[in-house]
């Protein structure tokens, strides 16, 4: 991290790399925006997604100061953040600097040992279309060629071991016979018996030159396990004509790793991918310009995201989804489905747009006061019984809901024997939620819910520095921030009672059995659940583990 100024004409611009995680960072901000002669201040962001508590009050100074202050942010999301916290921040906006992808007329897919599972993978994926598929995988001469039958039950294209000088249709797969080079030209297939190429016939570099010189920036080509190093001097002539060259990840390859090792040593290649990922790329590929994106393709891309990323979305309701996608395409400026798959698997940005989409982050403070006066007048002193209380809140979000909780335990005598831990998916939200710092825009409805929900304090835990709430620091102490996945993560404590409110009605049911059968391992069996009020129990999980506490406001026991 460097934090950079320099002074011209009363003002001073200070350019932040890096994050603010460590305290000499956040120092070094603080001490760059003390006034020191200039007027005006311009602080540009180019890493940060969110900023801790100590930074934010630093350029709140500058306000607070009397001085002018702009906020450059790099990411979209540091400056809605800062917005809704009254500060001046501006989006530099970017775009991709990628050339509209040509349309695909022709896929290639070559490999030798370990490819046969990756070849039927991937064909199993293709949606019918005009483009023709070409396969070569290296066999022993003496040796029957299979491929064509395993992929012909796969399929709807139609599959053939072609014969000399064939005519090339569209929506065909052609697999080159065993003991023959095949090679595309002038709209027919070659079949020769020249002699072998990197001790291989049929070979890959042949099959990938003359794809090269036929289809040029139409043809998409794939280099998948193998030995030795035929098809890397093809890749070269394919990316020398225009095409999209992808290579396999070698971890895809048990043993057969040399090839793909070789494909990306020799640096003539667009993309590496896992075979999860080149399914989906390919599909959206040949589904045209102006298709909209079936459930096939949707999920194909959601698998893809979670092999690349490690992120699951594919529990989530479809719906839900579909609109997150349109809405980054549209914002991205992407005009069919194949150019936004290609920056989500190729541009790691680009998927953060769409993971910040997709976790959903609606809360208040004391939302839906009902389920807190019930908390309050007969949950928690039930578990004031128990000599210590721990509690969960699954997708806390920004953290109104734990610090909620941690006002309330207070009110009630509780909170020194209490935990709370807070998890959720986003690892942004978790770092504001740790900072505890609010928009005032909603103070009038947090009062509302607060006094709604039985409290009678005066709402004392909030702050108002005139540009944004600050909450009371001692609540922190009892509050644990950790990162969880309810759609991978497992188990990692018990507790008295689990919130998980207006989280579930987002997932697909599978996804809900899930997450159901995961709270009724983490809950003490005198504990409670409480879900939002859209969220439901599955039928059949729910049933299984737990009973109605209080039905209008969703708080379930063990069964």
């Amino acid at each position: 991290m460097s934090v950079t100024y320099n002074d011209n004409a009363g003002i001073r611009r200070i350019e932040v790399l890096g994050l603010l995680d460590q305290e000499e960072e956040r120092s070094a901000l603080a001490e760059a925006v003390h006034p020191s002669g200039w007027v005006r201040c311009e602080v540009s962001f180019y890493d940060a997604r969110t900023l801790p508590a100590a930074a934010v009050d630093a350029l709140a100074g500058v306000l607070w100061s009397g001085r002018a202050l702009k906020i450059h942010a790099y990411h979209t999301y540091l400056a809605h953040f800062l917005l809704r916290l009254g500060l001046p921040a501006v989006t530099v906006p970017s775009h991709s600097m990628r050339d509209a992808q040509a349309a695909t007329r022709a896929v290639v897919l070559g490999g030798s040992a370990e490819s046969l599972d990756k070849i039927i993978h991937i064909v199993e994926r293709l949606p019918l279309s005009d483009a023709t598929v070409f396969i070569v995988q290296h066999v022993l001469e003496d040796e029957e060629n299979h491929l064509d039958r395993l992929l012909r039950s796969r399929t709807d294209y139609t599959v053939v071991m072609p014969h000399h000088l064939m005519e090339i249709q569209p929506a065909t797969i052609y697999i080159a016979p065993p003991g023959h080079h095949l090679k595309v030209a002038h709209g027919r297939v070659y079949l020769t018996r020249d002699r072998k190429v990197q001790y291989a016939r049929p070979s890959l570099d042949v099959l990938f030159e003359s794809v090269a010189h036929e289809y040029g920036e139409h043809a998409m080509a794939v280099l998948l396990c193998g030995f030795g190093q035929d098809g890397v001097k093809g890749m070269a002539t394919l990316k020398a004509k225009g095409a999209t060259v992808i290579v396999e990840e070698s971890s895809d390859c048990v043993d057969a790793h040399v090839l793909p090792d070789h494909g990306r040593a020799s640096g003539h290649y667009d993309h590496a991918f896992h075979r999860q990922e080149i399914a989906a790329f390919l599909a959206a590929a040949l589904v045209g310009r102006e298709r909209q994106p079936s459930s096939t393709l949707v999920d194909l891309l959601l698998e893809a995201l979670y092999v690349r990323y490690g992120y699951d979305f594919r529990g989530y309701q479809r719906g839900t989804v579909e609109r997150r996608l349109d809405k980054l395409a549209r914002l991205r400026g992407n005009h069919d489905f194949f150019e936004l798959v290609r920056e989500l698997l190729a541009e790691p940005e680009s998927f953060e747009r769409l993971f910040l989409e997709l976790s959903i982050n609606v809360t208040a403070f004391f939302r839906h006061p009902h389920q807190f006066r019930l908390l309050r007048e007969r949950v928690l002193p039930y578990l004031d019984s128990f000599p210590r209380v721990k509690i969960w809140s699954a997708g806390c979000s920004t953290g109104e809901e734990v610090y909620s909780l941690a006002v309330l335990l207070d009110e009630l005598g509780m909170l020194e024997k209490s935990q709370i831990f807070a998890t959720d998916i986003n690892r942004y939200v978790l770092e504001e939620a740790k900072g505890g710092l609010f928009p005032r825009e909603k103070l009038d409805e947090d009062r509302a819910n607060y006094r709604e929900g039985g409290g009678e304090t005066n709402d004392v835990f909030l702050h108002d520095n005139g540009l944004y709430l600050e909450i009371e620091p001692r609540y922190r102490r009892h509050i644990l921030f950790h990162h969880h996945s309810l759609a991978q993560d497992g188990v990692f404590n018990e507790f008295q009672l689990i919130l998980c409110r207006n989280v579930m009605i987002y997932f697909h049911p599978r996804l809900q059995r899930r997450v159901t059968e995961l709270f009724a391992k983490s809950l003490h069996r005198d504990g409670f659940l409480m879900l939002g009020p859209s969220d439901a129990l599955p039928h059949d999980e729910g049933e299984r583990y737990f009973t109605p506490y209080a039905e209008r406001e969703k708080v379930y026991r063990w069964k």
